[in-house]
């Protein structure tokens, strides 16, 4: 039979765990300025992610993270190994992907959606992320109407 205090004594365990851990040396850092960072940079996603589909420039993305323009950079490139406005051109071509499963949906029209403001641009960058033409992709992509039974 299961005592009635069995949660008290997980925890009693639990922080008989950690006392185990400092006492051998395990430091616990919270390190403020790292966490801070963190919290720019989800920021400054959350904005993009939510704005993607509009002119976005550098100011505006560096403006969400409360950041100037060159730290925005340095952060992009520090945490996620990319610039800023390649991360923009990633993203809107990982959006378009689904929008192009759409049969209704035309090559321009997708690539507008996404915030892209030239056809031909468009077009540049999915071949140059997915080494296809949106349109080889849309046509090689099961449709809806053509999977359901």
């Amino acid at each position: 039979m299961q005592s009635p205090y069995y949660e008290i004594h997980i925890v009693e365990h639990l922080a008989s765990i950690w006392r185990n851990f400092m006492q051998n040396g395990m430091v616990l850092e919270y390190n403020q300025a790292e966490t801070r960072k963190n919290q720019r940079m989800k920021e400054m996603l959350n904005w993009l992610h939510m704005h993607y589909a509009e002119k976005i420039k550098l100011e505006d993305i560096a403006k969400a993270g409360n950041l100037s323009r060159s730290e925005t950079c340095r952060y992009f490139k520090q945490i996620l190994n990319t610039s800023p406005m390649q991360y923009v051109i990633d993203y809107r071509i990982k959006q378009s992907l689904v929008l192009l499963h759409d049969p209704e949906s035309s090559v321009t029209d997708v690539g507008y959606r996404v915030g892209f403001n030239s056809t031909s641009y468009f077009i540049d960058k999915f071949r140059d992320a997915m080494n296809m033409t949106p349109l080889t992709y849309k046509n090689q992509v099961p449709r809806q109407k053509d999977i359901s039974p």
